[in-house]
């Protein structure tokens, strides 16, 4: 029986080794990342050899099929098709300016798969499901199947007596086992990671365990329908006077295997028919829309949206009027307290003006105690939000308690400026940042003119900003200074 086991072990690695082989991963690896190559084809290898007998072979079968001159993107893509979890790790590939304009191509796909790629025993599942559930839906005729996701697929109802159009997002009968066994795989390997760190460094090896925590929490997450419906409630109401944002509306109490909700129509972002002054007034819309309201909303807490590749957004156009954007799939949300965005837009206006991260800000930021120093600015990180962003991270490494939301903003921003960057190659994230945070301090200057006369209205409790006048006047003091002293070098 041992040696039995021990055999199928070694089939199972050998199989494995000979899809990493065919995939060559090396090619999909940006250059700056390549002396981690043998380490990352290893996990791919362990990751793949978790898998059984029967998978690993269809695997196989459907990778040799494809053409000797299939380039990595394309292997990687048909892979992709299988696993959840590496589908949303090549999503992410898709994204990096660093890969090969061939290899984006081919996994640029990823990101909104084709409805007619969803199988007909999903759809007959769904059908039955719904004629359970709500018998009054009927299903669209010639277009019942929306969109196929790693996960989900979302089909389309029309309902008896005018009551429009409703989605059904479900889960494929034979995705919930496959899903819990790829997220406990992932989290496995996380747990192992650590071990890394004697021969690649501290921070490559807890990057990686937790980018292996993230997919595999991040599974979990796109099957907790309850978890989306609170979602989806909670960003109708956030985005509630915003005239150009669409959230769909929850019909019906999730269920186990999906969740009924409003039907909003309209093309895939990177497929929508704009001009080039649209396009680029789109992805202004779109990143004030879901990282600057968030962060400067004023209110006790706010939502944004954690998983915002392109095809979670879809465009609307009108001809008389301004294009709107719906934003779907909130099973991937995070949350920000007051008190956490005022401490991250006061560390934007620290390392804007060159002041390295104080503890009472860093103390608010992550909600704990903070009585270390030596915190310094990034050098490389570029404009003030991204170097405030890549401060939570290296905090993080570091050891701190950081809260996950923040560690999601990051990959909210980093994802989303990645894909805006395909609509608009021109955006400037900070620019954006600078235009809107102007309009918010404009909002609060009769706030803060009255708290001349009545200090007790200088407070963050009716600042959007949460920075108290000294504290503003402080920052330009610095910024003044700052400009001074270069064009002192610069004469």
């Amino acid at each position: 029986m041992r040696r039995k086991a021990q055999e199928g072990m070694g089939k199972r690695k050998h199989s494995a080794a000979i899809l990493v082989r065919l995939l060559h991963p090396g090619a999909l690896i940006p250059s700056s990342f390549k002396k981690w190559h043998s380490i990352i084809e290893s996990l791919l290898e362990g990751f793949l050899g978790h898998f059984d007998d029967a998978t690993l072979s269809r695997l196989l079968k459907h990778q040799r099929a494809l053409p000797t001159s299939a380039s990595p993107g394309m292997r990687a893509a048909q892979l992709a098709s299988e696993l959840s979890s590496f589908h949303k790790v090549c999503q992410m590939l898709a994204r990096n300016p660093l890969l090969s304009s061939e290899n984006r191509a081919a996994l640029a796909p990823l990101e909104w798969l084709p409805p007619d790629s969803i199988p007909d025993e999903a759809l007959s599942a769904a059908l039955r499901l719904a004629d359970q559930v709500r018998p009054d839906l009927f299903p669209d005729p010639g277009s019942a199947r929306v969109a196929r996701g790693s996960v989900a697929d979302v089909f389309r109802f029309k309902g008896s007596r005018g009551t429009g159009e409703v989605a059904l997002k479900y889960v494929r009968p034979d995705a919930l086992p496959r899903i819990r066994h790829e997220a406990s795989i992932l989290k496995r390997m996380s747990d192992e990671t650590a071990a890394l760190a004697a021969f690649a460094g501290h921070k490559f090896a807890y990057s990686l365990g937790e980018a292996l925590r993230d997919a595999s929490a991040a599974l979990l997450r796109e099957v907790d329908f309850p978890g989306e419906a609170r979602n989806l409630r909670h960003a109708r109401a956030f985005y509630e006077f915003n005239e150009r944002v669409r959230v769909p509306l929850v019909m019906e109490p999730p269920l186990a295997e999906g969740i009924f909700m409003e039907f909003i129509d309209g093309f895939p972002l990177l497929n929508a028919p704009l001009e080039r002054g649209e396009r680029r007034e789109t992805a202004r819309l779109i990143f004030r829309s879901l990282i600057l309201e968030p962060l400067f909303s004023g209110l006790p807490e706010s939502i944004f949206h954690a998983d915002p590749h392109a095809g979670n957004i879809i465009v609307q156009t009108h001809k008389e009027r301004l294009s709107l954007i719906v934003l779907l799939d909130w099973s991937q949300a995070g949350r920000l307290a007051a008190s956490q965005r005022h401490a991250l837009i006061e560390l934007c206006f620290q390392c804007a003006t060159g002041v390295a991260p104080t503890s009472g800000v860093l103390e608010r930021l992550l909600g704990s105690a903070f009585t270390e120093t030596g915190i310094f600015l990034p050098q490389d990180a570029g404009d003030p939000l991204r170097t405030a962003l890549e401060i939570v991270q290296q905090l993080a490494v570091d050891g701190y308690p950081v809260p996950v939301d923040l560690l999601l903003l990051r990959k909210s921003f980093l994802t989303l400026e990645g894909v805006l960057h395909q609509l608009d190659p021109d955006l400037n994230p900070w620019k954006e940042t600078l235009v809107y945070a102007s309009g918010v301090l404009a909002s609060e200057a009769v706030t803060r003119a009255w708290s001349i006369p009545l200090p007790w209205l200088d407070s963050p409790a009716f600042l959007r900003t949460g920075l108290r006048t000294r504290t503003l006047a402080a920052h330009f003091t610095n910024a003044i200074l700052k400009y001074l002293c270069k064009c002192t070098n610069i004469s």
